[in-house]
């Protein structure tokens, strides 16, 4: 990795910061080889699919300031505790991950240094900007996640993540529903109210509005589903900052 995390628009003028944890694109050498065959890059477990290109014309058309994670989900989970068990996953849909059953403390440990605290240091350099140059300033957590889930269909086409307030959850699907072809979820199909690490960890207790979204990642596959996601998120984005904040 020559640039970890990767940082779209430090300078961006728009009030909000956007952090994607997951884009999942580097297994660094340096933290060993996970040993999974390489049809796994190429699914949900892997990273977040769809959400790099998404991320980066939201930063393109917003002018706002992007975070992005690029190091695999299955090599460190930047999106939970350390001391969760999933924070280093042994195993995907029972296949075992050899690179990381058999960690030592000390490689662990590596992995947290390299990967997770820089990213998070990068978010709380970033949102502390943010937050010195505007009254509101807003904070969205970008995710992507699979239309079936063991077994299981879902019939939501995005979703917001939130644990302690709905303050920007409830405008953002408000502004969203406008569209109505989409079926939303408020907490759907995760919910946050038992704790979400990124959101909480940046935002919790401090007033300001946050949250996370999901969009199923099949709305994602092509050039035209994400320039019409983009559109889409960055007119209900403005809507919910408002004028008064681009100010």
């Amino acid at each position: 990795m020559t640039e970890y995390p990767v940082i779209l628009n430090p300078e961006g003028r728009f009030p909000r910061l956007i952090v994607v944890d997951q884009i999942g694109i580097a297994t660094p050498d340096r933290v060993g080889a996970l040993g999974l065959e390489e049809h796994w890059h190429a699914t949900h477990h892997f990273c977040d699919l769809g959400v790099e290109p998404l991320a980066r014309a939201l930063a393109d058309r917003l002018d706002a300031p992007v975070v992005l994670g690029t190091v695999s989900r299955l090599v460190l989970d930047l999106n939970r505790w350390l001391e969760d068990p999933r924070s280093i996953a042994v195993q995907v849909e029972g296949t075992p991950i050899p690179g990381n059953r058999t960690l030592t403390p000390e490689a662990r440990a590596l992995r947290q240094e390299a990967i997770f605290w820089p990213y998070h240091e990068a978010v709380g350099v970033l949102w502390a900007r943010v937050t010195a140059r505007h009254a509101d300033p807003v904070f969205l957590a970008l995710h992507s996640c699979t239309r079936v889930f063991d077994g299981i269909r879902r019939p939501w086409d995005a979703g917001t993540i939130w644990n302690e307030t709905p303050a920007l959850s409830r405008p953002l699907l408000e502004a969203l529903g406008r569209d109505a072809g989409l079926r939303l979820g408020d907490n759907q199909p995760y919910s946050g109210r038992g704790g979400v690490y990124t959101v909480d960890r940046h935002t919790h207790g401090s007033g300001l509005r946050a949250c996370g979204i999901e969009i199923s990642n099949d709305l994602l596959e092509t050039p035209r589903d994400t320039a019409d996601w983009a559109a889409r998120l960055a007119a209900a984005l403005e809507t919910c900052v408002g004028e008064r904040e681009r100010a």
